[in-house]
């Protein structure tokens, strides 16, 4: 696999107006944890640490403090998938999980945020899963004119799979330190994930 340089992606806004993102920050991380309806305004104050009525002043609403989280979230995938499209062949493919590994060591309530939000519909989640499946389909469609889809793939199940595999690890980890003993993001797993997906892809697994 190619080494790239790393791209950073966005952090949570360095806000001037006082208390914007640490909200931010403890919104997504509670919503993350036990669903928008499952947390309340204060609450959310209170883990930021900063009065209830800044919630209100920056957002106008718990809606209004989702939508910023998504806005938030949505950014940090698109960046994140940016190699995907850029690329093409299996090697973008392991670019793309190494990338996936660094936004999660850096930012992992994101990530469980978007897990949230993907299994709680909502006008913002699915403008999430819209992007996750725009990517995909520029994904498949950059490597067919590259000319390296097998022959026969129907690429449009081609960019659905490229999303089963992109949520699918997120959806499993809650269970997954009990099923396999580490995280389905822990370093070790990752490389068989990227091991496996890469020989998946390009030649397959199972005998004709």
């Amino acid at each position: 696999m190619t080494t790239k340089a790393k791209q950073k992606s966005p952090a949570l806004p360095e806000d001037t107006a006082p208390g914007r993102r640490q909200l931010l920050a403890a919104g997504m991380k509670l919503f993350a944890k036990r669903g928008f309806a499952g947390v309340g305004l204060r609450e959310i104050a209170a883990e930021a640490g900063v009065s209830l009525g800044l919630v209100r002043t920056h957002f106008g609403s718990k809606d209004g403090l989702r939508a910023a989280i998504d806005e938030h979230v949505l950014d940090e995938i698109k960046h994140l998938y940016a190699t995907v499209i850029e690329h093409s062949g299996a090697e973008a493919l392991g670019m793309a999980v190494e990338d996936a590994l660094d936004w999660i060591s850096r930012d992992q309530d994101a990530l469980m945020y978007a897990r949230m939000a993907l299994m709680e519909k909502s006008p913002g989640s699915q403008a999430l899963f819209d992007e996750i499946l725009s990517i995909m389909r520029q994904f498949v469609d950059t490597n067919a004119k590259r000319g390296l889809l097998q022959p026969g793939v129907d690429r449009e199940w081609a960019a659905i799979y490229l999303v089963f595999d992109f949520i699918g690890p997120a959806i499993v980890e809650p269970f997954a330190k009990s099923a396999f003993g580490k995280s389905m993001y822990s370093e070790p797993m990752i490389a068989a994930r990227n091991a496996f997906m890469v020989r998946a892809f390009t030649r397959g697994f199972l005998k004709g």
